[in-house]
C-alpha cells in the first residue's frame, strides 16, 4: 500500500484536535530554499520561525570549525579563485573573503561563511533557541570542547548517518542530544533503521528518515516509503521513549496533513516559512 494514498485514508480517523504548538521542526541548512544555507541569516530567520536551524560543520587547514555543507566553495559563495579547493586545505582567512549571500538573493550581500563559535554565541543571546549539528569533517574532541566552552549542550542535537559518532559525542557531552539520519533507497533506510533499532537506539535520541517523493505519479505527491513501515517506525521509537523525524523534500499542505494525523510530529524541511504556513492552514480546517 502506498504512503500517499494510505495517509490519506488516515485523515478521518484522526480524533484529536491538531495544534501547531505540537510540532518540532528543522530547518534544513537554514532552510535553503528559501535563505541562503548555512549564514548566520539563515540560522536567525529559521529562528524567528521557530524552527531548529540544521548547521553542517567542517574544518579549515588552520583548524577553524566553520559551518558549510559542501567540501568546496563553488556552489554557496562567490569565490572564483579557489573555488574548487576543499575547504580543509584552505584558511579561515582565505575563505571569509568571500560572500555567502549574493548568490542567493542581493539582500544578503554580505553575508559570510560563519565560524560554529559565531553561530553559539549568537544562539546563547536567545533563551529557547537550538541547533542541530550535522558532521561533515570535524574533530570531535575540538568540537566537544568548544561546545562545553559555551555550556550549550542542552541546546544542541548532534547528528550524523553514522550512529558510531552519535554515540561518541553523547558520551563525550553530557546532555547533548543526538539524532541519527538515514537517507537512500527506501530499502537501505529500512535496513539501518532495523539495525539501530534492534540495538535499542543506543546513543540517540531522535533517528530521521528521508522520504522521497514518487515521482512516476504524476500531479501528487506520494512518497516511496511503505505506510506500514513507517507505522512500525512509529511504535518502535515510542517504544524506547525517542523521537521519529521524517524529511519530505518535497511537500504540499496536503501531504504534510496526512503526516501529521498519522502522527509524526518531529519534521525537517528546506522551506520553514511554507512549512509553517501549511501547519496554520491544518490547524484552522
Amino acid at each position: 500500500m502506498n504512503l500517499c494514498l494510505s495517509l490519506y485514508m488516515l485523515v478521518a480517523m484522526s480524533v484529536s484536535a491538531f495544534s501547531p504548538d505540537e510540532v518540532f521542526f528543522q530547518a534544513h541548512r537554514g532552510g535553503l530554499r528559501e535563505v541562503p544555507e548555512n549564514t548566520l541569516a539563515a540560522y536567525r530567520y529559521a529562528w524567528s520561525l521557530g524552527a531548529i536551524p540544521e548547521v553542517d560543520i567542517c574544518s579549515t587547514l588552520d583548524k577553524i570549525i566553520i559551518c558549510l555543507h559542501d567540501d568546496t566553495l563553488k556552489r554557496t559563495t562567490n569565490a572564483t579563485e579557489k573555488q574548487d579547493v576543499p575547504v580543509s586545505q584552505l584558511t579561515f582567512e582565505e575563505i571569509r573573503q568571500w560572500d555567502a549571500g549574493s548568490w542567493f538573493s542581493p539582500e544578503y550581500a554580505g553575508e559570510k561563511v560563519p565560524t560554529l563559535e559565531e553561530v553559539l554565541a549568537e544562539m546563547m543571546k536567545h533563551d529557547t533557541a537550538s541547533i542541530y549539528l550535522d558532521l561533515k569533517n570535524v574533530d570531535l574532541r575540538q568540537l566537544a570542547a568548544l561546545i562545553a566552552k559555551y555550556d550549550a549542550a542542552e541546546r544542541i542535537i548532534f547528528c550524523h548517518n553514522k550512529e558510531e559518532n552519535c554515540r561518541t559525542m553523547a558520551e563525550a557531552v553530557p546532555g547533548l542530544r543526538t539524532m541519527l539520519w538515514i537517507g537512500g533507497k527506501v530499502d537501505q533506510i529500512r535496513q539501518k533503521f532495523n539495525t539501530v533499532a534492534d540495538e535499542g537506539f543506543k546513543g540517540l535520541n531522535q533517528v530521521q528518515l528521508h522520504l522521497h517523493r514518487n515521482k512516476e505519479v504524476a500531479d501528487s505527491i506520494e512518497y516511496l516509503m511503505p505506510i506500514e513501515f513507517l507505522q512500525e517506525a512509529m511504535q518502535r521509537t515510542a517504544a524506547h521513549g525517542i523521537d521519529l523525524e521524517v524529511l519530505p523534500f518535497e511537500f504540499d499542505c496536503a501531504s504534510l496533513s496526512a503526516l501529521l494525523d498519522l502522527g509524526i510530529r518531529w519534521f525537517a524541511t528546506d522551506e520553514p516559512k511554507r512549512f509553517t504556513e501549511c501547519l496554520k492552514e491544518k490547524a484552522q480546517n
